[in-house]
């Protein structure tokens, strides 16, 4: 077939090296949490390495590369759920890796289980695989039929857009408005990917695409792209959580001034004399209601008035009576009672946020408190 390459195919082009530029800034940005960046970087250059194939497909390009490419579009495509999944889990929750995260790497390892074989055959053998069409004795199709495998695909992205949906439900309350606005598009725009990814595959299904259907998928990830490099070159101080955005500041709804010192005094109140903190299920909401705040009026508080997001700041008066508990000879609890006495639930959490404080140990804190005294 004769390569043809057209406007759209051009812009899409465009746009998957410009996914790529941003992976690459991803990696390198010394902002924020560097590992859920580059935990991003990766789903950018999936996202790239996707569109550049797709670009090859329509543009119907041959040579002994593109013979390469066969069936390594699954690659990113059972990778995008789990990889966004990882990431937004990761700024919401701000906790480290656990074991229990290495099953969201079971689609990659499902995927090179059949293909694995495959993607690392010489240039021609595969040629002769294809114009043989012989993949079955190259290719493990079990448990999942060949005919299945793309359903498969789409239950798996739409299972995670369910999953990205509870964690944000649930631990939302964590962090700032601007990361939550952040996590939000995220999700809607992987929730909108997955969905054009259904209604392609449907309009192949039922014998109703047309070039213009062709190129759906290759709209939503532009779409997708687009909005990532909106957040990256004109709000980058996302990834630090310190920004507000123009169009979701509190200038329209705010709080006057004089409520909101009187909210900030009534807050130190209830977190230093009630110790509200010691609540290890203390949650955003919670606090608006001893408030008697609106949920965004009471983010609006504590990111204004304390500069950090709900989670810092009750974790600064946890790891405060930490310390307290720590420096008292007569405590006889041990680091794992002090954790749960000073309202932190897991010990992860209380050790990130006593050393991001102190810069050491817990236990080298006590130790170094006993010999100066």
């Amino acid at each position: 077939m004769k390569t043809t390459i057209n406007l759209w195919i051009m812009l899409f082009f465009a746009f998957a090296i410009q996914s790529f530029v941003l992976a690459i800034l991803f990696f390198l940005k010394r902002k924020g949490d560097r590992i859920a960046n580059s935990i991003f970087g990766i789903f950018l250059l999936l996202f790239s390495y996707n569109q550049i194939f797709n670009c090859a497909y329509w543009s119907n390009y041959q040579s002994p590369p593109v013979e390469h490419l066969s069936f390594t579009n699954f690659i990113p495509w059972v990778s995008y759920g789990p990889l966004l999944y990882v990431y937004i889990k990761r700024v919401l929750k701000q906790s480290p890796f656990t074991w229990a995260d290495f099953r969201h790497a079971i689609p990659i390892v499902w995927i090179f289980s059949v293909f694995g074989r495959f993607y690392f055959l010489p240039y021609e053998t595969k040629l002769k695989i294809t114009n043989a069409n012989t993949y079955e004795n190259y290719v493990n199709w079990w448990p999942i039929p060949r005919e299945y495998m793309v359903y498969t695909v789409m239950l798996l992205m739409f299972l995670y857009v369910f999953k990205i949906y509870n964690l944000y439900k649930k631990e939302k309350g964590n962090v700032t408005e601007s990361q939550r606005l952040w996590v939000k598009s995220l999700w809607m725009c992987f929730s909108g990917y997955a969905f054009v990814f259904f209604v392609y595959f449907m309009l192949i299904y039922f014998r109703l695409m047309t070039i213009s259907n062709d190129y759906l998928i290759g709209y939503a990830m532009v779409f997708f792209i687009g909005i990532v490099s909106y957040y990256s070159f004109m709000q980058p101080d996302i990834f630090s959580g310190t920004i507000k955005f123009p169009f979701t500041k509190y200038r329209n709804n705010g709080l006057s001034s004089s409520i909101a010192n009187e909210m900030k005094d009534k807050l130190v109140f209830l977190m230093e004399s009630d110790k509200l903190f010691l609540d290890n299920s203390l949650t955003l909401d919670v606090l608006s209601e001893e408030l008697n705040l609106s949920r965004h009026h009471t983010s609006q508080l504590i990111n204004e008035h304390f500069q950090v997001n709900f989670f810092e700041f009750v974790n600064n008066y946890r790891i405060d009576e930490a310390i307290k508990l720590l420096q008292d000879h007569k405590n006889k609890l041990n680091i794992n009672q002090i954790i749960y006495a000073a309202g932190f639930n897991n010990r992860t959490s209380f050790y990130n946020a006593f050393k991001k404080k102190t810069g050491i140990s817990p236990r080298s804190y006590r130790n170094k408190h006993k010999k100066l005294s």
